[in-house]
């Protein structure tokens, strides 16, 4: 009888150990369902990048800004040519001034100045041959310089006269410059007349013949042709044209025809 009882007891004892070995198993379970959810956090930390991925958008815009500040294109000059009967003249065409209107003043100034030659002296286009080349000497933003270099000659004429003309534009204002903008009549005549005055491109022969022609004019001669040198200056076509370029000044003065019809004479500043 105390036997039957004994064996009753420690099955009782087994079953609760059962149960409590099922219900730490459970917890087992609970905590791997825990860490399940750890993954989810992390991707939402990995999300992040998606937003710096927006940042060289920003940069990029920044850069477009930047390039739109960049200079301006360099100021350009084309020849282009005024042809009508017997006349052929180059002049010079600008572009990228950044104005149009003051683009178109400046071109329609250069073309006038150019053709001033025929226009200005009355000459008939069917009859006289003038053949004009056009070269530019220097173009930046703030002006350019112009040479015209040729001939022309009347109908039936003995012979054709050789012509030297220069233009010098500001190209900020549209406006022609001249002896005056970059020296004095007064001193360059007087630097004419000296035995110092160099002419530009002759020969030793040509240059002493014209160095014993200059000193037949006098003072006051030379300063009212300077003065009224270039265009813009006098109602009539200019007897003498300028032009600087890198610290020298090139001017003309009128010769015989034996001599030339023109001569250049060079001057070199003190600020070269």
């Amino acid at each position: 009888m105390k036997k039957a009882a004994f064996i009753l007891l420690l099955a009782l004892s087994c079953t609760t150990l059962l149960a409590g070995c099922k219900a730490k198993h459970e917890k087992i379970d609970l905590s791997t369902i825990h860490t399940t959810a750890a993954p989810e956090t992390t991707r939402e930390t990995m999300a992040e990048p998606t937003i710096e991925t927006e940042a060289p958008g920003t940069k990029e815009s920044n850069s477009t800004s930047e390039s739109d500040k960049e200079a301006k294109p360099a100021v350009k000059a084309d020849i282009s040519k005024y042809t009508s009967g017997k006349v052929t003249i180059e002049y010079p065409v600008v572009s990228n001034i950044g104005d149009a209107e003051k683009e178109k003043k400046i071109n329609e100034l250069l073309k006038t100045n150019a053709t001033a030659l025929v226009k200005e002296n009355d000459m008939d286009e069917a009859s006289t041959a003038v053949n004009i080349k056009c070269k530019i000497i220097s173009i930046d933003r703030k002006r350019m310089t112009a040479t015209y270099t040729g001939t022309y000659a009347a109908e039936n004429a003995a012979y054709p006269v050789n012509v030297f003309y220069t233009n010098t534009v500001d190209l900020s204002k549209g406006t022609n410059l001249g002896f005056n903008d970059y020296s004095d009549a007064y001193t360059m005549a007087g630097y004419v007349l000296s035995s110092d005055c160099t002419f530009y491109n002759v020969s030793a022969e040509l240059e002493k013949s014209l160095m014993e022609y200059k000193n037949t004019q006098t003072i006051d001669y030379y300063t009212e042709l300077f003065n009224k040198a270039d265009f813009g200056n006098s109602d009539a076509f200019p007897e003498s044209f300028s032009y600087e370029n890198q610290g020298v000044v090139y001017f003309s003065i009128p010769v015989p025809h034996a001599l030339g019809d023109y001569a250049v004479i060079k001057f070199v500043t003190e600020s070269k």
